[in-house]
């Protein structure tokens, strides 16, 4: 009798076997049919590689199908049969524990509980005030002059070595500079005014009161209008939007869709309130969010983000389908252990056979992936441990604070910039203008937000997040990825469909870093727009095969 009994996870694949009286044999001895999933030959072929057999003894050539077949059968037949039965026993519980596993690993786990109302804010629970309040940026002038006075304080800089560029971190001479200009030329008010001209609100949510900015495509634009929730991350805020903002909500020739945008706060980032009881992790971002966009009358809505606001995007298409026509994220990375074995595979197979050829450069050789992983992701460790102790020194010191983000800015944008003199910051060319950098550290400085903000990565990196059980439920509904080529992770398509099951829309761009938004909005708000482009043809078709036959 014949038993399936054991299955390989390789590069996310399953690969069965059967045990029958004579050794272990293929399912099927045509060389397309040998696994439940197709390998190509020199993946194959590299595989017995990696398992030390000899393609001399079966008389395999490059490309020759039926040489491939000839190792397989040489392995199954004779490797296997000369091992004697201890081995054979011992390769059989290996494999069964194997198969274990692998089930374990694709399973899909239940969705985690979430609380449908729970309450953030201080002291006994009070019913929420569901107006929406009007709200204009105005900072005081005795926070202004505080601000003035600490940055007229002689900045205490360590020299920089010689060389050393941003390898170390921020350079002291371009630090200089910049606190000069913010101190001397910078004007807040001036940029307040800026930042004001899309209409502001507040609303209160969970006991949190919830800042977000509103911009609407002109009246009888003629073109269907789709609300859109933009979603930003760390360190980032609404600032980040100011530039993409009128690209979409200003009606476009290739696309029956304009968009009616809705820029919020994170809680605990800017002008929203920060929770003040552990767990405000990004799944209880996603329900605040959500229940936003049904507040403000949207039955349902795309939604869009990076970084953090791309953890959001996902966790709101993974638990409110419903609520979605899509979502559109950029920098997306889902390292599930199936994508990670992909990782691992690519670096011994051949070239393109794991991912496109043109993405392979951001992710090999491993050593250096792994290390530039290691060297920009320290202050991630810092934030998940100990936020707060980091946030009283940032918090107490514009310099500090300044120095922390001005140094993600320049990294994140592109690596290159660590090698050069000012990290790129003080470039012409660099893609961010300098006024904008500052309005956005601007906001964390004067509503005193960069320590709550830093906390949601404590709340999402603890053993209790939902994260860690949303990682392996699928996202079904239709999703865009848009990929940037100086991003801090570069997705192939194929790695994250594992995660984005119905991925409509992939496009990977050959300029822009982190900051897509500031740095390219023209390439982001195309993508976007082609990705809606793609899911509202879906919703015709969808709604037009519903349609009754007419007799």
């Amino acid at each position: 009798m014949s038993v399936v009994c054991s299955a390989v996870l390789l590069g996310g694949r399953l690969f069965s076997c059967s045990l029958c009286r004579g050794g272990l044999t293929a399912v099927e001895s045509s060389s397309s049919n040998i696994f439940n999933y197709t390998f190509s030959h020199d993946i194959i072929l590299r595989l017995f590689q990696i398992l030390n057999l000899t393609a001399e003894k079966a008389s395999w050539k490059w490309g020759d199908e039926t040489g491939i077949n000839n190792v397989l059968q040489h392995f199954l037949s004779t490797g296997l049969v000369n091992m004697g039965i201890k081995g054979k026993i011992v390769l059989v519980l290996l494999a069964v524990a194997i198969g274990y596993v692998v089930v374990k690993l694709n399973a899909t786990p239940p969705l985690p509980y979430l609380d449908p109302d729970p309450y953030w804010a201080a002291g006994p629970r009070k019913a929420d005030d569901a107006k929406i309040r009007p709200f204009v940026i105005d900072i005081p002038a005795e926070s202004l002059k505080d601000l003035k006075t600490r940055l007229e304080l002689p900045p205490r800089l360590t020299s920089s070595l010689d060389g050393a560029n941003f390898t170390y971190g921020m350079d002291s001479t371009t630090m200089a500079v910049i606190l000069k200009y913010w101190k001397d030329t910078y004007d807040w008010k001036k940029r307040e005014k800026k930042l004001n001209a899309y209409k502001h609100f507040k609303t209160r949510i969970e006991g949190l009161d919830i800042h977000f900015m509103r911009a609407s495509p002109p009246a009888n634009s003629g073109k269907t209008v789709r609300p859109l929730l933009l979603l930003h991350g760390w360190p980032g805020s609404f600032v980040e939007f100011m530039d993409i903002l009128p690209l979409l909500t200003t009606p476009r020739p290739d696309s029956e869709v304009v968009f009616d945008v809705v820029c919020p706060s994170l809680p605990g980032y800017g002008f929203s309130e920060a929770a003040a009881k552990p767990g405000m992790d990004t799944l209880a971002m996603a329900q605040i969010m959500n229940k936003l966009m049904k507040r403000l009358g949207f039955k349902k809505y795309y939604a869009q983000g990076g970084d953090w606001g791309s953890a959001i995007t996902v966790d709101i298409g993974t638990v409110f389908p419903d609520d979605v026509f899509g979502i559109h994220v950029n920098m997306f990375l889902g390292m599930t252990l199936g994508v990670q074995a992909k990782l691992f595979l690519g670096s011994v197979l051949p070239s393109g056979a794991i991912m496109d050829p043109k993405l392979e450069d951001s992710w090999y050789p491993l050593s250096k992936f792994y290390g530039t992983l290691i060297r920009e992701m320290g202050y991630m460790h810092l934030h998940a441990t100990k936020p707060d102790t980091v946030g009283v020194a940032l918090n107490s010191s514009p310099q500090g604070l300044a120095a922390y983000i001005f140094e993600k800015f320049s990294t994140w944008t592109n690596e290159k910039y660590v090698y050069q003199k000012n990290g790129g910051l003080l470039e012409p060319d660099f893609p961010i203008s300098l006024d904008s950098m500052l309005d956005n550290i601007c906001v964390y400085w004067f509503t005193g937000s960069i320590t709550s903000s830093m906390r949601l990565y404590a709340e999402t990196f603890s053993p209790s997040s939902s994260m860690n059980v949303l990682s392996y439920i699928p996202t079904s509904v239709p999703s865009g990825l848009s990929v940037f080529r100086h991003d801090l992770a570069v997705t192939p398509k194929n790695f994250a469909t594992s995660k984005l099951t119905d991925l409509v829309f992939y496009k990977f761009q050959e300029d822009g870093g982190h900051f897509a938004a500031m740095e390219v909005p023209k390439l982001l708000s195309v993508d976007i727009f082609s990705f809606v482009n793609v899911v509202e043809r879906q919703l015709k078709e969808k709604a037009k095969k519903a349609k009754p036959t007419e007799l």
